[in-house]
C-alpha cells in the first residue's frame, strides 16, 4: 500500500513539474525591465526549482523505500559513583568510609564524577560538583537492583557501587548489573558477612492426582559457601547439591507419588550448615490437593435403551473415571459392585440376576441412575441410599419412566426439598439456558458446552415442590440445593444439584440428555457436550466438601519492610485447577490491645486507622492455572489478616423479575465464589537488619555479570582503584515511508512551491 501511494504521489509530483523539468516555464522579460530585476528574477526562479527537486526527491525516497542508517560507538567519559546511605550500613558504621571512598574515588584522567546515594531509592547528581538529594528522602532499606536501573538510565561510562550488599530489593541485582553494558565495580564495605542458605520456593500444580508421578522443584537460595555440599530434602526423598561462593539460586528437581487423596501439607528441608545466619529459613511448606487418581462410577439401569451406549461411551472419554455397567433387564436389580467385566457384560446382555446381594468392600465413588424404576431387590436400593449419604455422589437422569421409590425418595429430598416427590411429566421442546449458578461451572464455559448448539429437550419431569424461580436467587454451588439449567421457554429448571446427607445429589429433570452426544458439527477429534457435562458432572459429585480456595502467605513472621507474598490456589467443582477467576485481596491489621492479643470489641477498620494504617487492597494475578498471586510491600508491625474475594466475572445476565414469563434482563454481574483467609505477623525488626556485614557474595556477582572487578574497602589503599570505561553502540534508522512526519513536509513543501508560484504569475 505505501509503494502504490508513493508511486501515485511521484506521478503527480512529475506532471506537476513538467514544465520546469522539460525547459517551458522560461519567461521573456518584459520590456524595460532592469538588469537588477532580471537577475533578482532568475534566483527567484532557481529557488523555486530548487524547492520543486527537494520534493521529488522525497518523492523517490518514499518511493524506493530508502532507510537510512547510522552505527557510531558512543564513549562516555561520565563515572557514577553509588554511594550505600541505607540503615544496614550505618548500623556496620561502614558509612561514613564510604563516603570518604566515594569524595576520594581516583578516576581516569578526563573522567567526570557523577554522584549518587541510594537506599530504596536512587538519586543522582547531573551535573559536575551537584550534590544529591539528602539521606533523609532515600530510604532506609537497600534495592541494589533498582538503583543499578537508575543509574544505567543515564549513560554511563562506568559505575562504581560502594556498598555492603546487602540487598532487599525485588529486582535482581546481577540482572540489572548486565544490562547497564558498561562495567560496574563494586567496592565491600563492613567485614564478611555470616553465610546463609534457604529454601525460596516449593513449586508444584496446585491440584495432583493420587497414583501419578508429579515434578516437584525446590528453589535453593545461598550465599557466602565454598563450593560446600548440602542435602535437600523432600517427603523421604533426599538430593545433594553445591552451593558456590557467589549469591545464586538453584531449583532442585523431586518426582513425588501422592497415594492418598485429600489436603496435604509439603514441606521440603535444607540440612542446616555450620555458621549459618538463620536457620529458620531452611524449611518452607505448601499446600496441594490431591484427587482420587481414578473414580469408581456404578451406571444403573433397568431399561437399557438406544441412549445406553453412548452414554457410557462418554464416561469412557475420561481415562480417570472407570465406570462398572450395573444393567438388569429382568425388572429387578442386584448389588454387583464387586462382579467382574466380564460378569457385567454378561448380565448387561440379558443373562440373568442373581437374588443375593454381593457386595464389594469398595462401594462406587458415584451412581448414575438412568431412568430407573425402584423395584425388586429393596436391599440394593437402600444400600445405594446409605452410600449416597454416607458421602458418595449420586447422578439422576429422570425420563419419562422414572419411578422412583421410598429409598430413591428420600435422597431426592435434598434436591426439591422435604416431601419431594415427582411431577406431571412436561412434553415439548425445552432448550437449556444457564443461571448464574451454572455459569461458574467449568463444563458450562464457552471453550466446553454451546448450549446454543445442543439439541433441545423432549420432555421433563420435574420434583414436586421445586420453585423455578430458586434460579434466579440462589447463590453458586452454596450449601443446599440451585439450579444450574432452565428452560428458555418458561424457565422451568432442569438439571438441579443439592445435598443427601454427607453425599452430593445432580438431578437431571429434562430428558433425553444421551441427545447431547451428536451434532452438526461434532468432530472426532474433539469431545461432546454429553461427555464433558457427563465427566464434570462426575467429578464434582465425587469431590468432598472441602473450600475450593485457600490461601497461603510466603513467611508467617515477617520482618519490617520486608515484601508480603500471597498464594491463593483454586479448585473448580469438578477437581481441576480453576481458572479464569476475579480475585481481590484484602489485608488489615488486627485489633490488638496492650497485652498483645486480639481485640473483641473494636473493628479491624477502627484500629488500623488508629496505628496510621488503612487496610490494603490489591487485585491478585493468575500465574499458574488456579495459582493467584500478590504482594504487598512494607506493611509495619503488627498482625494481619488477608482475605481474598473470589467472584467470576463472565456470568449470564441477571433476570429482574420473578415470574418466569417476565425475560427482562440487566447487564452481566459478577457471581461470588467464596472467601479464603490466612494471618501472618510482621516484625518490628526491620528486615535492613536482619542480616549485616558485607555479602561479598553478591558483591562479586555483580563485578562478573557486567565486566567489571570486585574491591574490598580493606585492600583498596593497596590495590589501587583502577577502572576502564566502557562504551554503547548506538543506532539510529530512518524509513521514510513508515513516518508520517515525511509525508505532511511533502505536502507543506509542494504548497509552498505552489502559492510561491502563483504570486509570480507562472501558473
Amino acid at each position: 500500500m505505501l509503494i502504490a501511494v508513493s508511486a501515485i504521489l511521484l506521478v503527480l509530483g512529475v506532471l506537476a513539474y513538467r514544465k520546469t523539468l522539460f525547459g517551458q516555464g522560461q519567461r521573456t522579460k518584459d520590456k524595460g525591465q532592469t538588469a537588477a530585476a532580471g537577475r533578482t528574477s532568475v534566483a527567484a526562479d532557481i529557488g523555486l526549482l530548487v524547492l520543486r527537486i527537494v520534493v521529488l526527491l522525497l518523492f523517490a525516497a518514499v518511493f524506493v523505500g530508502a532507510v537510512f542508517t547510522r552505527v557510531w560507538t558512543e564513549r562516555p567519559r561520565r563515572v557514577a559513583v553509588m554511594l550505600d546511605v541505607s540503615e544496614s550500613m550505618n548500623a556496620v558504621e561502614a558509612e561514613s568510609a564510604a563516603s570518604a571512598v566515594a569524595e576520594g574515588f581516583a578516576l581516569p584522567a578526563g573522567a567526570v564524577r557523577q554522584s549518587c546515594v541510594f537506599g530504596d531509592t536512587a538519586v543522582t547528581g547531573e551535573a559536575k560538583g551537584q550534590k544529591p538529594k539528602a539521606k533523609s528522602q532515600i530510604g532506609g532499606s537497600t534495592k541494589i537492583g533498582a538503583a543499578l536501573k537508575t543509574v544505567g538510565k543515564t549513560r554511563p561510562g562506568a559505575v562504581v557501587l560502594l556498598s555492603d550488599g546487602q540487598d532487599n530489593g525485588e529486582a535482581d541485582a546481577v540482572a540489572a548489573a548486565r544490562d547497564v553494558g558498561v562495567p560496574v565495580y563494586t567496592v565491600g564495605f563492613g567485614g564478611k558477612t555470616k553465610r546463609n542458605a534457604s529454601v525460596g520456593q516449593v513449586m508444584l500444580p496446585a491440584v495432583v492426582y493420587s497414583g501419578d508421578t508429579v515434578e516437584v522443584q525446590v528453589r535453593v537460595v545461598a550465599a557466602g559457601f565454598a563450593d560446600e555440599k548440602v542435602r535437600v530434602r523432600l517427603r523421604g526423598e533426599t538430593k545433594e547439591i553445591v552451593l558456590g561462593q557467589a549469591m545464586a539460586e538453584q531449583d532442585v528437581p523431586f518426582r513425588l507419588v501422592f497415594d492418598k487423596p485429600g489436603r496435604q501439607v509439603i514441606e521440603a528441608r535444607l540440612d542446616s550448615l555450620i555458621g549459618e545466619s538463620n536457620y529458620a529459613d531452611n524449611t518452607r511448606s505448601v499446600t496441594v490437593d490431591v484427587r482420587p487418581g481414578r473414580l469408581r462410577v456404578a451406571y444403573v439401569t433397568n431399561r437399557p435403551g438406544p441412549g445406553t451406549r453412548m452414554m457410557l461411551r462418554a464416561l469412557g472419554s475420561d481415562e480417570r473415571i472407570q465406570v462398572e455397567s450395573v444393567i438388569s433387564v429382568t425388572g429387578g436389580i442386584t448389588g454387583n459392585w464387586g462382579r467382574t467385566p466380564g460378569e457385567n457384560r454378561r448380565q448387561s446382555l440379558g443373562a440373568p440376576a442373581s437374588n443375593s446381594a454381593r457386595y464389594s468392600p469398595r462401594f462406587p465413588d458415584v451412581f448414575i441412575l438412568d431412568d430407573v424404576v425402584e423395584t425388586g431387590s429393596p436391599e440394593v436400593w437402600q444400600s445405594i441410599a446409605d452410600r449416597v449419604r454416607a458421602g458418595a455422589g449420586v447422578l439422576v437422569l429422570a425420563g419419562p419412566d422414572f419411578q422412583p421409590g421410598q429409598s430413591i425418595g428420600r435422597v431426592l429430598n435434598g434436591v426439591g426439598g422435604r416431601g419431594s416427590g415427582i411431577g406431571g411429566e412436561m412434553k415439548g421442546s425445552y432448550t437449556p439456558e444457564l443461571t448464574s449458578a451454572g455459569a461458574v461451572l467449568p463444563w458450562f464455559s464457552k471453550d466446553a458446552i454451546n448450549l446454543a448448539s445442543v439439541p433441545p429437550f423432549a420432555g421433563v419431569r420435574p420434583l414436586a415442590g421445586s420453585d423455578s424461580r430458586i434460579a434466579d436467587r440462589q447463590p453458586p454451588i452454596a450449601n443446599g440445593q440451585v439450579v444450574w439449567l432452565v428452560a428458555q421457554e418458561n424457565g422451568v429448571p432442569l438439571v438441579f444439584a443439592g445435598k443427601a446427607g454427607k453425599g452430593k445429589v445432580v438431578y437431571v429433570a429434562a430428558y433425553p440428555l444421551w441427545r447431547w452426544g451428536f451434532g452438526p458439527e461434532e468432530k472426532p477429534e474433539q469431545a461432546t457436550p454429553l461427555s464433558d457435562f457427563m465427566t464434570g458432572v462426575v467429578r464434582y459429585l465425587a469431590e468432598q466438601d472441602t473450600s475450593p480456595f485457600w490461601l497461603q502467605v510466603d513467611r508467617p513472621d515477617l520482618y519490617r519492610g520486608q515484601p508480603v507474598r500471597l498464594t491463593m490456589r483454586a479448585v473448580a467443582p469438578d477437581g481441576r485447577p480453576w481458572t479464569g477467576l476475579s480475585v481481590i485481596l484484602r489485608v488489615t491489621a488486627e485489633a490488638m490491645d496492650s497485652a498483645g492479643t486480639k481485640s473483641e470489641g473494636r473493628s479491624q477498620n477502627a484500629e488500623s486507622r488508629s496505628q496510621g494504617q488503612e487496610t490494603v487492597t490489591v487485585p491478585m494475578t493468575e500465574t499458574r492455572e488456579g495459582v493467584y498471586e500478590a504482594t504487598i510491600e512494607a506493611l509495619g508491625p503488627g498482625r494481619y489478616r488477608a482475605v481474598a474475594t473470589v467472584e467470576n466475572g463472565d456470568s449470564p445476565p441477571e433476570r429482574v423479575a420473578s415470574p418466569p414469563s417476565d425475560r427482562a434482563t440487566r447487564g452481566t454481574v459478577p457471581v461470588f465464589l467464596g472467601k479464603a483467609t490466612t494471618e501472618f505477623a510482621v516484625a518490628d525488626q526491620p528486615l535492613e537488619l536482619a542480616n549485616t556485614g558485607m555479602n561479598e557474595g553478591l558483591l562479586r556477582a555483580i563485578a562478573e555479570a557486567s565486566g567489571g572487578k570486585f574491591l574490598s574497602a580493606d585492600s583498596l589503599a593497596r590495590e589501587g582503584s583502577e577502572i576502564s570505561l566502557g562504551s554503547y553502540q548506538r543506532r539510529f534508522s530512518f524509513d521514510p515511508r513508515r513516518a508520517a512526519g515525511v509525508y505532511v513536509i511533502i505536502a507543506l513543501l509542494a504548497g509552498l512551491e505552489w502559492f510561491l508560484r502563483r504570486r509570480r504569475g507562472l501558473l
